[in-house]
């Protein structure tokens, strides 16, 4: 019983995780281009920063999500969890790129992946503390 209720108020975030985890999908499921890359910075930092940007917001709803599921567990556990299955859906995502036509599956892609988790994680830690703090002086 206790499972259950648990899942039921995670279900919200589970909701917005799956949502979040399919438009990495879809992004990631796009067809590349067949003729060379664009080599300037501003390509290079949009296309990184959508990565960094996708996986800090993946892991701040993944964190909330587990927040809720694992209640009893400390934030750092809920934390390394986080980066651990964020980071691993990462790699996953550039294996499944590597099967998309003019895409391919690139280390550095999972590294700007995991700057994004680390960032989102780092977000949540910041809100929260903010938060208590606040919280403390009423």
């Amino acid at each position: 019983m206790i499972l259950f209720r648990r899942f039921v108020n995670s279900l919200p975030w589970g909701k917005a995780l799956i949502l979040w985890v399919l438009v990495i999908f879809y992004f990631s499921s796009r067809p590349g281009s067949p003729y060379p890359a664009d080599t300037s910075l501003g390509y290079f930092l949009e296309r990184k920063g959508a990565h960094v940007f996708e996986y800090a917001v993946l892991a701040m709803i993944l964190m909330a999500f587990l927040r809720r599921f694992f209640q009893r567990e400390p934030l750092y556990g809920v934390a390394l969890l986080t980066f651990f299955l964020a980071g691993l859906y990462g790699v996953t995502d550039e294996i499944h790129q590597y099967f998309v036509p003019f895409r391919g599956a690139k280390m550095s892609d999972v590294g700007f992946d995991i700057i994004g988790v680390v960032l989102g994680i780092g977000l949540v830690y910041t809100v929260r503390g903010l938060f208590l703090r606040r919280k403390k002086k009423q």
